[in-house]
């Protein structure tokens, strides 16, 4: 399973039942829950059960919706849906909102915030903690990388960072990176 926006362990794939016998073409494969995706051939109570395959996610059979920084991706297309929305880029590539509905979204306390960058979309790596900032950082400063991808939030790192090596913290950090200049980004969201 390849995916151009996430590159996360499956685990971290919302909706992955695994090996599964697909309800829209009867095929064995990976397959996701269809009861909270797009697919227009189900009726809503007979998506409750239902499982779709990677070859009928690649065949637009059904889609993924996603909450990103430049609006909502669902069966309409991409649109401004909550305030804190900002307008795409004018050279945002459609393939792209094609790519980012065959791609599952990532698993959340709450919801996603699919992550932009180089007027495209950015690629979800994984939830990281404390450690995993201090082995990405060339310096090994957790912090310093944590500031440099996050907007804002440095009392998650000072408040929650009781000593220099603490592996976990209270929250959930998703790590982005962007296709086209490597940058890193991420959000978060806890219980």
């Amino acid at each position: 399973m390849r995916f151009e926006y996430f590159t996360g362990p499956e685990s971290e794939m919302s909706d992955f039942v695994g090996e599964a016998i697909c309800s829209l073409c009867r095929r064995s494969g990976p397959c996701f829950s269809l009861a909270s995706v797009i697919v227009a051939s189900l009726a809503e109570e007979d998506k409750e059960t239902a499982v779709g395959c990677c070859g009928c996610l690649a065949k637009g059979l059904f889609s993924f919706w996603h909450d990103t920084e430049i609006g909502m991706l669902d069966q309409r297309g991409l649109r401004k849906f909550y305030n804190h929305h900002r307008e795409p880029p004018p050279s945002f590539r459609p393939a792209a909102i094609v790519a980012l509905q065959q791609t599952p979204q990532y698993t959340t306390w709450q919801q996603e915030t699919w992550l932009v960058h180089c007027d495209d979309f950015m690629v979800y790596e994984g939830t990281w903690g404390p450690q995993d900032f201090r082995l990405h950082a060339p310096d090994g400063d957790g912090r310093s990388l944590f500031l440099g991808m996050t907007d804002e939030m440095s009392h998650l790192w000072d408040q929650s960072i009781e000593s220099a090596e603490q592996a976990e913290w209270y929250a959930a950090y998703y790590v982005f990176r962007c296709r086209h200049c490597s940058k890193r980004r991420g959000n978060w969201d806890c219980p």
